[in-house]
């Protein structure tokens, strides 16, 4: 996993980033019966719901910003599964590698 260092002062943005990476380091990438997650399962229309209400306050202003939409939160939802599945095929390539077998 890629680490990042953040270098803005702004509390609002490091807040809104926080709570970005929560909701997408909880989405799972299988359903219940194992088969790969889609946008038509539940966990994804839930997952998408908190990226697009997810708000960017400040302290200044009363009315809250929405800035990501459902096409970005989707976009987002996917980018994390792939990433996901990049890993999953990482740690299966080593275990084949380290046992000398392809099960």
């Amino acid at each position: 996993m890629q680490k990042i260092n953040i270098y803005s002062k702004s509390p609002e943005f490091v807040e809104f980033i926080k709570k970005i990476d929560s909701i997408l380091s909880k989405t799972q990438h299988l359903t219940v019966d194992g088969k790969e997650l889609d946008s038509t399962d539940q966990h994804f229309k839930d997952q998408r719901t908190r990226l697009a209400t997810t708000r960017l306050e400040f302290e200044h202003d009363a009315a809250p910003v929405y800035p990501i939409n459902e096409w970005v939160a989707s976009d987002l939802i996917y980018s994390e599964l792939k990433a996901i599945q990049d890993e999953e095929d990482i740690k299966a390539s080593v275990a084949v590698q380290r046992w000398g077998r392809n099960d």
